[in-house]
């Protein structure tokens, strides 16, 4: 089975980093806290969270649009080579209702710009999601967080017929907690499925996350309660890792390259590269504590907690908020308007910086100017199934940074097999080198993967 998921997709914030990867810190130090202290900040990383210590962004991904289903032939592999039997692809800066996979803090941004855009509007407009939540962002805790703390703002005005555009975890957690006080909640969701880039995807057979993989620290997460309430089974991921050269052979620690500190521990994180980075801003944020934990079944039945007494309408899109003194009206793709007290809008930022949904009259230009300074970040998977297993089964990171391709391609592997049984191993695209394979088909991204497999396990 052969599944593209060629236009919507995204992520959210993976583990933490590997013992290799703090290694690779020291490789760069001097650099790297240079520019640190260039961009005023006059810090190093510091130990507990340097350069290769920070967690990285799993991100959310969306659906996909084209679902390619059949078994096609693959003549990349070499005679004797384990042949491929599937895979799958995300896209994120492709899809057109994200248009990336999460946010990050660019330069010229700091945490403020995220407290412009939730600021409510003349108490009828109001923003959630995790671009605006005031720490960790990236996760699906703050998307799930932010959706709460708007939803108490909303409560503190009479408001009582409320509209929320988007069915990811924001939306619904605001939904949720509106609707069980009382309020008459109607979601508009423009895929044809919630979860947002949050979605467990059965088309290989198994269950994989193409969004949102791991609750990022457990301990006094709120996610942690939902999961448990949903019985969900969780475990919790290792740094172990290996570093595999093109021959096959194993690669110590000093021989990784100079620039593998950029892709594993920024773009694998930030979904970004380290010269957009608000360097101090980004390193001061904070997370949960405890082990990170991924979803053997998907992360998806989550949202069996959050349902509620509100209404949810899929498939449908929402192209402008009108708002006046007595409410708000959303004028929808179909041609259709509905009337409401007030609307919450949990789009993700790169929906907001698109300008794919008009605002009437226009977003203050405060709102506008920080919706413009924050980044948006692309952090992709590849997912490629096989019958068996024939890499080091029982590593969580496979490093491969010897593959003749440019750097940042392909350079990071999650084994899957350790954690869900099943014969599965994951790349991650992120940042400059996401959006430099943005534009290849599926045959060309899968070649590359199956090239740098071949690369690291000959045989």
């Amino acid at each position: 089975m052969w599944v593209s998921m060629e236009a919507p997709q995204a992520h959210f914030k993976t583990p933490h980093m590997t013992t290799f990867q703090k290694a690779l810190r020291g490789l760069d130090a001097g650099r790297m806290d240079a520019k640190v202290n260039d961009a005023a900040c006059k810090l190093p990383f510091p130990p507990e969270t340097g350069g290769f210590d920070l967690k990285r962004r799993d991100v959310l991904k969306s659906l996909g649009t084209g679902l390619a289903a059949g078994l096609l032939p693959w003549s990349g592999a070499s005679a004797g080579f384990p042949a491929l039997k599937g895979y799958l692809r995300t896209n994120w800066s492709r899809d057109p209702f994200a248009f990336g996979s999460y946010s990050y803090m660019a330069k010229g941004s700091w945490n403020r710009d995220r407290k412009k855009i939730e600021a409510p509007v003349e108490g009828r407009l109001f923003f959630a999601g995790e671009a605006v939540f005031p720490d960790h962002n990236g996760t699906v805790h703050a998307a799930y967080e932010s959706g709460q703390r708007t939803a108490g703002t909303v409560l503190e005005h009479d408001i009582r017929k409320i509209a929320i555009i988007g069915a990811g975890m924001s939306g619904l957690s605001a939904a949720h907690r509106l609707s069980q006080q009382g309020l008459d909640v109607s979601v508009f969701e423009a895929r044809d499925r919630i979860g947002g880039r949050v979605w467990t995807d059965h088309s290989l057979g198994i269950p994989l996350d193409l969004g949102g993989s791991w609750i990022h620290g457990i301990d006094g997460n709120p996610l942690t309660a939902l999961a448990d309430s949903a019985g969900q089974q969780r475990v919790a991921t290792d740094d172990s890792f290996v570093m595999r050269g093109k021959d096959g052979r194993k690669m110590p620690d000093s021989a990784a390259p100079g620039w593998l500190w950029n892709v594993l521990s920024i773009q694998h994180d930030a979904a970004a590269d380290f010269s957009q980075l608000n360097k101090l801003a980004y390193l001061v944020q904070s997370d949960y504590e405890g082990p990170d934990v991924i979803f053997p079944q998907g992360y998806t039945p989550i949202f069996a907690t959050l349902k509620g007494p509100y209404k949810t309408q899929l498939s449908t899109v929402v192209r402008r908020v009108n708002a006046d003194a007595s409410g708000v009206s959303l004028d929808f793709q179909t041609g259709d308007s509905q009337r409401f007290d007030a609307v919450i809008v949990t789009v993700p930022l790169g929906v907001l910086k698109q300008g794919a949904i008009a605002f009437n009259p226009g977003l203050p230009a405060q709102k506008l100017d920080a919706i413009a300074r924050i980044g948006m970040g692309t952090l992709d998977k590849v997912y490629l199934q096989f019958d068996a297993p024939f890499w080091d089964k029982d590593i969580t990171w496979i490093a491969t940074p010897e593959n003749d391709l440019p750097r940042g391609h392909f350079n990071q592997w999650l084994n899957l097999h350790k954690y869900i049984g099943e014969p599965v191993i994951m790349a991650f695209n992120g940042g400059s080198a996401a959006l430099e394979l943005a534009d290849l088909s599926d045959e060309a991204m899968v070649r590359r993967g199956m090239q740098t497999l071949q690369a690291a396990y000959p045989g």
